[in-house]
């Protein structure tokens, strides 16, 4: 993604950071849309050696844009969390002199998964930093992050491009009621993704949107759709996106007896109640 499109306000106070050589050595971004491109850049601008940095095109530009570069170091989740082990590796490396330069780079990805010996391992090093390293959580849920890191680094919020999102989303061929339904309940390029390419959400999307549509117009037909509706969402994460599209689909209609409803269903759905008995609950 092009850092300058979908974060111009915040690319340009990074850019009037560099210029006042006032970077700080670690930084947490929250929320995914392009955090993790920003960090890139950062790290580009941190090692590129042209007048103007980060110049994008020269070999340790390329090196870094494609996670090659030695003194670039990226870590991410093993399984489902980032182990205790993968932090101590990596301490053990950056307290070496740098491979091809004096500064060195970190960028860990889902930080918030970061066990709890993990996260204590890493924080001496966000605590008395070499000067020479700079450190980049990314995270979506900072809440799970230990509150002694959250209170050592910067915090930088990466609000939702929902615009660049939503033409994203219609490049990859899919209409535009369609596109801007999924713009608004996935939080990064990647999820959209992710949910296109899967079945369910091309099998859903229309007949969700004309069962919301029916809701408010035709409550007997919607009850009559229900069981051949509920088939359509057969994971808890399908479910909970299902939930989430018709909470903007009646927000979007102005229909805030549903968007109440829905409200309580999904907090039903939680609870572990049946997904069709929540959507009927929708239209008691």
């Amino acid at each position: 993604m092009n850092i300058r499109e979908i974060q111009p306000q915040l690319l340009t106070h990074f850019e009037k950071l560099l210029q006042a050589d006032k970077l700080s050595h670690a930084y947490l971004f929250v929320g995914g849309f392009g955090a993790y491109d920003m960090a890139i850049w950062l790290s580009q601008a941190i090692f590129c050696q042209e007048a103007e940095r980060p110049c994008g095109k020269c070999r340790i530009c390329e090196l870094v844009a494609q996670d090659e570069f030695t003194d670039l170091h990226v870590i991410r989740p093993d399984g489902q969390s980032i182990k205790v082990d993968q932090i101590r590796e990596l301490l053990m490396t950056i307290e070496t002199t740098g491979f091809e330069s004096t500064k060195k780079a970190v960028i860990i990805r889902d930080s918030e998964k970061m066990g709890l010996n993990a996260a204590n391992a890493l924080l001496k090093t966000i605590e008395e930093p070499d000067s020479e390293i700079y450190i980049f959580l990314l995270a979506e849920n900072e809440n799970l992050l230990l509150p002694t890191i959250q209170s050592r680094v910067q915090k930088v919020v990466f609000p939702k491009n929902v615009q660049f999102l939503e033409a994203f989303i219609q490049n990859q061929g899919i209409d535009i009621s369609q596109a801007h339904l999924l713009a608004e309940i996935t939080e990064s390029t990647d999820e959209a993704l992710k949910i296109l390419q899967s079945d369910w959400f091309n099998n859903a999307c229309q007949p969700l949107m004309i069962w919301s549509n029916k809701a408010q117009d035709a409550p007997e037909d919607a009850f009559l759709a229900l069981q051949s509706l509920s088939l359509l969402f057969a994971s808890k994460a399908e479910q909970e996106k299902a939930f989430e599209a018709l909470l903007v689909l009646f927000n979007s209609a102005g229909a805030r007896k549903y968007t109440e409803k829905t409200f309580k269903a999904q907090r039903m759905w939680r609870a572990n109640v049946r997904f069709q008995s929540c959507l009927e609950s929708i239209l008691l």
